[in-house]
This record gives C-alpha cells, structure tokens and sequence, in this order.
C-alpha cells in the first residue's frame, strides 16, 4: 500500500504593504498617464483613464493587494524605488535594478520564516516566477545558518501553477528519504508591471496580480496536526495553445501575456480534465463534484467564474478560493497554498476531498485531489 503524504504547518508571510484596490487603480492611471507624458506620445483618442476603468480588475472581485514596495503609495516618479518614471526611465527600472530587489527582499523573507533557533530543514524548494537568482535566496539562507545537511531544489519560472509540480516533487523525496520535506514560495508580481504599457490584457496583468510568500511542509504531520494528504497531482498540457500565456524577459522585468481565448479554452477542457483526474484517483466522479471542496487558482475572475459554471460547482464549494482572490490578489504560485491554507482554517471534516486546479504557460492545466486529515 503506497503510504501517505501529506501537506501541513502552512505559515503565510504577509508582504510589508498594503492598500485598497480602488487606490491601486488611481495610482496605476497616474503610473501610465506619467509615461506618456515623460516619452511625449500622442494622446490616444480613447482616455486612458477609461481603458484602465474597462479593463482592470474592479474592487467588488479584489478589495485589496499586498507588495514589497512604497511606490504604489507614492506619486512622485522621480524617488519611487522601482517605479521611478523619468525620460529615461519610462518603463520603471532595468529588470536588473528589479532583481536585486527580489534578492535583498527574499532573502529576509526566508530568514524570517527560519529564524535563528529554527531546525535545519533536511530539503528545501525554493518557488518562484518573479525572481531568478544564482546563488538563490535558499542557497543563501543554508550557507548563512550553516546547514551542511540541508538540501536545495528550485521550481523557479513555471508561473502560476508551480505548487503543484513543487508538491509532485516533494512528495517523491519524501518517499525516498522519509524526511519531511519545506516548500517556501516568494513571489513578488508587482516587481513586473510596464506603465507604459496600455495593451487591455497588460491593464488586466497590472490590476489582477500581487506580492505573497508562503512556507509549507510535505510529509507526515503529528497527529494533532490538520493536513491535506496528496492522494494524485496530474498535469496536461494543451495543444495548440502555445501562445495562450507567456512569461518572459525583457529589458524592464518579466513580461506576461494572456490572450483573451483562455478562459474559453479552460472552459471547453476543465470537464474531461476533471473527470481524468478523480477517475484516475479512483473515486466516483459525480460524488465528488458534489461533495468536494474546490481549491482553483483564480487566474482571473473570468477564469474562476468559467471553470465554476462547467463544473456547476457552488459558491460554497468555492467559497476559499474566492476570499483570497478578494483579499489578496492574483499572487502568482503562492496563490494555492494560500488557499489550501484557508480550507484548513474553515476546519473541514476529516475525509472531506479537496480538489485542485492551477493553470500557467504551456497552456498547462494541473490538477489534485487531496483529502483532509
């Protein structure tokens, strides 16, 4: 009988801001405006203002976003740390100038999450798409604390749904050594936005996404611990859809598109996905569809609303992946655990199936069952 693994002791990091979205977008409308004006474009015959108003993420689906930095609280464009929109800069900082943010940033996240009188984990995953750095954080934190014992994995650039790989792998090395396995996720999304960018999916990439840091464990909890034992993580990639969703370099920082068919396409797959996955983990599909938690990275609320229309999964069903898109954002990686999180805060039943989804470039779908301990 293949024993069980399970995730558990997740501790959330709470970046160092916050504010209302409602401000997020007023300052986001100034960010672009500013560009404009420091690079003397033509003004466009539909305001600027109103393409934002239309595209972006509205505050009744996001209340609110944390981040790492001053700027999105500050308008004066020439001292902002990032987002220092001059006639040099008009696109915010040079990616470099971004990462060695992400690296002085990170790396006190990850010391905070281990403080000095913690144990030396026997292997640690480092998650990220909003930063890529060699020697990583996590390789930085073993060699300050002197971990000679304590093992290294990155699951860096796979975007959003770099949880569930992250997972796969611990639970295998899991499996192998019977050690219990960290997974810590830093993301910084909002170390990513162009304001010189005014294409509607970057109005929806700058408006949806947030900064969130994330520990986990993967193994065997103490029986007084609640836990999400992984019963199966399947991945799909889709064909023909490429060029659905992008995440990569450019002079400024990370760039990502989203084209405008992919809720569709997620939509028109989600069923026989779903069905493939708590088929091949040997429950009865209807059962669970009714019965289940859903844990569903909210790529975007269009997405979410689309995969919970085919399903016909009900709000309650829903209800944890909905509180932390209302309260946090799009935070990238770090978005499923945060909701697996809160599923364990609500106290479900011992036994209660959870069932997850994630999406990211490729065009990927991964999906789990999990069940709670």
């Amino acid at each position: 009988m293949k024993k069980a693994v399970s995730l558990f002791d997740f501790q959330p990091h709470l970046p160092k801001y916050h504010l209302k979205q409602k401000d997020i977008l007023d300052w986001i409308k100034k960010a672009h405006r500013r560009s404009d004006e420091v690079q003397a474009k033509i003004k466009i015959d539909f305001p600027l203002e109103r393409l934002i108003e239309r595209y972006a993420v509205k505050d009744n689906l996001i209340e609110q976003r944390y981040f790492e930095f001053e700027d999105l609280s500050n308008n004066d464009w020439n001292t902002n740390e990032i987002y220092r929109v001059t006639e040099s800069t008009p696109m915010g900082m040079a990616i470099d100038q971004r990462h060695q943010f992400f690296q002085t940033r990170a790396n006190e996240i990850l010391e905070l999450l281990y403080p000095s009188h913690a144990p030396s984990p026997s292997h640690l995953i480092h998650v990220t798409c909003t930063g890529y750095l060699a020697p990583s954080p996590a390789q930085a934190l073993v060699s300050k604390r002197n971990w000679s014992e304590t093992a290294v994995t990155h699951a860096y650039h796979m975007g959003c749904y770099a949880s569930m790989p992250a997972i796969r792998m611990a639970q295998a090395l899991q499996l192998k050594s019977q050690k219990t396995i960290d997974v810590v996720h830093t993301e910084m999304c909002s170390l990513h936005m162009n304001p010189s960018m005014h294409e509607p999916e970057q109005i929806v990439v700058q408006t949806l996404f947030a900064d969130g840091h994330i520990k986990y464990q993967v193994g065997e909890p103490n029986d007084d611990q609640s836990a999400l034992e992984i019963i199966l993580v399947k991945e799909k990639i889709v064909p023909e859809t490429i060029d659905g969703m992008t995440w990569n370099p450019a002079p400024w920082g990370m760039q990502m598109t989203l084209a405008k068919a992919v809720p569709s396409k997620l939509k028109e797959i989600i069923s026989d996905f779903c069905r493939q996955l708590i088929t091949e983990a040997g429950l009865d599909f209807e059962e669970i569809i009714n019965s289940s938690i859903f844990a569903i990275h909210p790529g975007g609320p269009k997405i979410i609303d689309s995969i919970q229309a085919e399903l016909k999964i009900s709000e309650e069903q829903l209800s944890a992946s909905k509180k932390i898109l209302r309260e946090r954002g799009n935070m990238s990686s770090a978005t499923l655990p945060h909701i697996w999180d809160q599923i364990l805060k609500s106290k479900p039943a011992s036994g209660q199936y959870v069932v997850s989804f994630a999406f990211g470039p490729g065009l990927t779908i991964f999906g789990a069952v999990l069940r709670v301990k």
